[in-house]
């Protein structure tokens, strides 16, 4: 019924935690969990071996050479054998021992739903430090909401897996570092999107994670490179191509504002004409009264949270 795919890579630390909110989930229905390992130089195989030998669910493939993230997601997605397919990497975990069984009840009585998504709660590992993720107040979402903001935290997520033919899948997927906003997209082009406001996993933030290694500047330079090739993905469909447009926009101004460099400043310079923004009058100050009110608030909020247990798989 499900297929779970966890990409790791040198995951000793975490993979276990990982695997126990998967093997521990309360359903009526098949599982299988696949294990990516992108040639792991620790003890991560090992460990998923161990595992393996008590939970027969755990199908582990091991890389023969490194395929980098977006590979060794696009190699998970194509050996998937699930009617529904979700993604939890090997750094971060399920807390709710009935997420698929919801999301999968749902999904099975709304055959229009291309995808759902839950809450989750953001755990700052270097701090202790714990937020939550998107409060929406609706649980019904389209593509057209989805390509002015990206609000779907990866290990979240599950796809109707037969939707999207991920054998053929664009190539220029292969271009950008991280898969994830391109498939939920391509999904939630097919029907609607169903959200789920309990938060049902964790979603750890650690240094050397993808958006953790990556300086601000770049980051925003790959989420717009991913809109992008996007908008020329679906250049049919004016009213995605217009959600993707404003949420650019929004990227170039940020972009305006931490770019530090020459070449950075003449790089963004050509972004704002591309999207026929004035960046005279962005050069204001980066921050006003509101904003750093609003930072002391955010301070404050997540010292409290140290002292609140981290959820357990």
């Amino acid at each position: 019924m499900v297929s779970v795919i966890m990409v790791a890579y040198n995951a000793e630390k975490y993979i276990a935690e990982a695997i126990a909110g998967v093997v521990r989930q309360k359903v009526r229905f098949d599982v299988e969990l696949l294990v990516m390992d992108d040639c792991s130089t620790d003890s991560t195989g090992e460990i998923v071996r161990r595992l393996s030998q008590s939970y027969p669910q755990i199908r582990y493939i091991h890389n023969e050479t490194n395929l980098g993230s977006q590979g060794n997601y696009l190699k998970g997605f194509r050996l998937a054998r699930g009617k529904y397919m979700a993604l939890c990497d090997a750094d971060d975990y399920w807390c709710s021992r009935r997420k698929l069984a919801r999301q999968v009840s749902y999904m099975e009585s709304h055959p229009q739903c291309a995808l759902s998504f839950h809450r989750v709660v953001n755990y700052y590992e270097s701090t202790g430090e714990k937020t939550l993720s998107n409060g929406q107040h609706t649980s019904r979402y389209t593509v057209e909401s989805l390509s002015r903001s990206n609000y779907i935290t990866n290990l979240s997520v599950m796809y109707r897996r037969a939707l999207v033919d991920l054998d053929h899948l664009p190539a220029w997927i292969m271009q950008h570092r991280s898969p994830d906003y391109a498939i939920h997209m391509l999904y939630a082009a097919k029907g609607s999107i169903h959200y789920f406001p309990r938060p049902m996993g964790v979603y750890r933030k650690v240094e050397g994670a993808i958006w953790s290694t990556a300086g601000e500047y770049r980051r925003l330079k790959m989420s717009l490179e991913m809109r992008r090739s996007l908008m020329e993905e679906f250049s049919q469909r004016p009213e995605i191509v217009d959600g993707l447009r404003q949420a650019s926009k929004a990227i170039v101004l940020s972009m305006l504002r931490c770019s530090s460099t020459p070449d950075e400043q003449t790089e963004v310079e050509s972004y704002a004409r591309e999207f026929n923004i004035d960046t005279s009058a962005n050069m204001g100050n980066k921050h006003n009264n509101t904003s750093h009110h609003r930072g002391i608030l955010s301070r404050a909020a997540r010292r409290i949270s140290r002292l609140i247990p981290r959820p357990r798989p």
